[in-house]
């Protein structure tokens, strides 16, 4: 039996507030350092100096929660000699465009001062920093320093013996960097696509059909072309994200084997990377997929990587690899038909942990509450979930006696993409068989009497339409629908609670909204919203977010609707929200605090302002 997580009955909500846009690591000092003059204007070339072509070479570092990515890159930019004055564009990430100034001096190197300008965004101005140090001085600022090959004219960072790297950032005197060049070379010339495999003359292709999953993209499916020629194999797009390459392998006795280290080209452009299989066991090895003629299909239980030239540094990791000679064609979201009133639900189900062990301690409070909705349209029965933000609906049908609804196994419930994740969800029951699980249809029991729908099956929302795959927070047990009534009410107030990220220098306050009112009377979600408010020199202030500062905002907004989100997910469902500002502002805020409003009944009430004492935070974890 698996063990049964503990959630509270609301629902989690976390609000990240943002120092600034830029991603920054622990122990982020700032130290005074030699800011030119012409700080926030951009660098320009003097009149009659020409730029020239010129190849940087740079291990960049890309700061994430977890820690930092070393990413290795060629890209082109351009250099200009100017007597002693030299001119570098491409060390800033957000404007690769802009240039730097530098000085060469008599020792043989090129000197840059820290905190040059190099343009604004809507994240605010950027500016190109030099940074040294490890361990508690790690990402002191300091003006940073090339070595010289005056008969070469190549460029070096660091200098021997040196340990300076360059950053991009918000300020240009305090150490709130991201996207750390290391190793960099510069030296003249450009870089061309490299030559990669070619599929050999004569050969026919035929369409197969690829599914399968990333971190980023849990519903892959798209199309791939192969070629046989004898127990040659070529295949070209196997990776979507390069679509034009060709790899090549050799069918042995049922088995395709692609060899690894197979150059691949550039990876989002400027990343050079090689093809390679890395699994579980840490060790790198072939593709193997295995191949059967007469279904069309191909299946590999291996993980296909894109890796850096020096196979140090992941770029892309492909599994559940699934490809077929017949298409599979992901439907459209079904929807009620319109004019047929929605019934709200409480939803409440008990959270199946499919990672516990079975003789982990099985927590006293296993019920979760959220919200679902239900449309009856004769026999056609719809339900909506919002476990996960689907823009579907699955579609089940009453018996003929009324007292059950039967949902189809694998069923269609719409898709979320953001800029970063894209994901197919299907809603199906399953059966644990020990070894694997058996899918199954949804059977809901149906009380007619009084409304209530309650089910005994494990149900589970699935990333893919032929395989389960199990993910928190999106498994049910003991499934029970209980239809809400709309009435006018005040709102129980939302938690509150204040965190600080210390690697990457921003705030996180979490918010528990509930879903019910002051005396724990069911709310319909629909209907309420919630807004964030701070105190500042002791006055309480609605915090505005303005539609010129995020991209995915029509409008400036102070209130959000529950089920609000944008694709970038500055917003997402039920109270996430990047509050962009600057660092000094938020340590301004004394206190913060949310609110929540709800319209229901024809009335509108809201709640008290949950507030918490952020300056007292502040102190406690040294933060200033």
């Amino acid at each position: 039996m698996k063990r049964i997580i503990q959630w509270g009955l609301t629902l989690f909500c976390v609000l990240t507030v943002f120092a600034s846009c830029s991603e920054s690591d622990d122990n982020s000092i700032s130290l005074p350092v030699s800011i030119p003059a012409s700080q926030s204007k951009l660098v320009t070339l003097p009149e009659g100096v020409v730029s020239k072509g010129y190849i940087m070479q740079t291990a960049r570092i890309v700061n994430t929660i977890d820690g930092g990515v070393t990413v290795y890159e060629k890209k082109n930019v351009q250099v200009a000699f100017d007597g002693q004055d030299v001119y570098v564009s491409g060390f800033s990430t957000s404007f690769p465009e802009s240039f730097v100034k530098g000085t060469l001096t008599n020792a043989g190197t090129c000197q840059f001062k820290s905190g040059q300008y190099v343009g604004k965004d809507k994240a605010g101005e950027k500016y190109v920093v030099g940074i040294m140090g490890t361990g508690d001085k790690a990402h002191q600022l300091t003006d940073f320093e090339c070595s010289y090959d005056a008969e070469m004219r190549i460029l070096t960072i660091p200098v021997e013996g040196a340990t300076c790297a360059v950053a991009e950032s918000v300020s240009p005197s305090q150490a709130e960097v991201s996207n750390i060049l290391q190793s960099v070379t510069l030296m003249p010339g450009s870089f061309e696509e490299p030559a990669v495999l070619t599929l050999p003359e004569g050969l026919t292709t035929e369409q197969w059909y690829v599914t399968g999953a990333t971190n980023n993209d849990r519903g892959l499916n798209y199309c791939m072309n192969v070629a046989f020629d004898g127990q040659d194999v070529y295949i070209q797009g196997f990776f979507k994200e390069l679509p034009l390459t060709w790899m090549h392998g050799r069918l042995e006795n049922g088995v395709i084997t692609i060899e690894k280290g197979q150059l691949m080209g550039y990876y989002n452009s400027w990343q050079e990377v090689s093809f390679l299989v890395d699994n579980d066991d840490g060790k790198i090895s072939d593709l193997k997929l295995t191949y059967d003629a007469e279904k069309g299909l191909m299946t590999s239980d291996d993980t296909a990587c894109l890796y850096d030239l020096d196979s140090k540094s992941l770029a892309y990791a492909f599994y559940e690899i699934y490809i077929t000679k017949k298409r599979y064609v992901v439907p459209d979201p079904t929807l009620p038909p319109a004019g047929v009133a929605v019934r709200y639900y409480r939803f409440t189900y008990t959270y199946l942990d499919p990672d516990a062990e079975e003789e982990e301690e099985v927590e006293e409070d296993v019920r979760i509450l959220d919200e679902a909705q239900f449309v009856f349209d004769g026999n056609d029965v719809y339900l909506k979930l919002f476990t996960v933000d689907a823009n579907g609906w699955a579609k089940g049908t009453l018996s003929s006696d009324g007292k059950t609804i039967t949902i189809p196994s694998f069923y269609y419930i719409g898709t979320w993409s953001s800029q970063v994740i894209h994901e197919d969800y299907y809603l199906t029951a399953y059966v644990d068989k020990g070894t694997h699980y058996e899918a199954a249809d949804i059977v809901l029991d149906y009380n007619a009497q009084d409304g209530s729908i309650r089910s005994s099956q494990q149900i589970c929302i699935s990333s893919s339409y032929r395989m389960i795959k199990l993910f928190a927070a999106n498994i049910f047990g003991d499934a029970v629908f209980i239809e809400k009534k709309e009435v006018a009410a005040t709102p129980a107030a939302p938690e509150v609670e204040l965190n600080f990220n210390k690697l990457r220098n921003f705030l996180i306050v979490t918010l528990k909204i509930p879903l019910f009112d002051e005396n724990g009377v069911d709310l319909l979600a629909e209907k309420l919203s919630y807004k964030l408010w701070y105190e500042k020199d002791g006055q309480p202030h609605e915090l505005v977010f303005r539609a010129s500062e995020q991209e995915d905002l029509d409008t400036d907004m102070v209130e959000f609707p529950y089920f609000f989100r944008t694709r970038d997910e500055f917003v997402s469902r039920g109270g996430h929200l990047e509050v962009h500002r600057p660092f000094s502002e938020l340590l301004s805020w004394t206190k913060v605090g949310a609110q929540t409003i709800y319209r229901g009944g024809g009335e509108e009430h809201a709640s008290a302002i949950t507030w918490y004492d952020a300056a007292s935070y502040y102190q406690e974890e040294g933060i200033q």
